[in-house]
């Protein structure tokens, strides 16, 4: 899929890293909203060890 989706954009725009993150994302764990869009502050600041190793750096909110 990821392959198939890099053939339709730049470099600049591909997929190059990703991980897998065993953890749901649900509005019961606070990570959707009641509309089910992603509370991305909340994400960042839960995943941050994540973000640090795919961008080798830390995360700024």
């Amino acid at each position: 899929a990821v392959a198939s989706a890099n053939e339709h954009v730049s470099r600049a725009e591909s997929i190059r890293k990703i991980k897998v993150l065993t953890t749901d994302f649900t509005e019961a764990n606070g990570l959707l909203t009641p509309s089910l869009k992603v509370k991305r502050a909340e994400a960042t600041r839960r995943f941050a060890p994540v973000i640090d190793e795919i961008y080798g750096g830390p995360v700024q909110s």
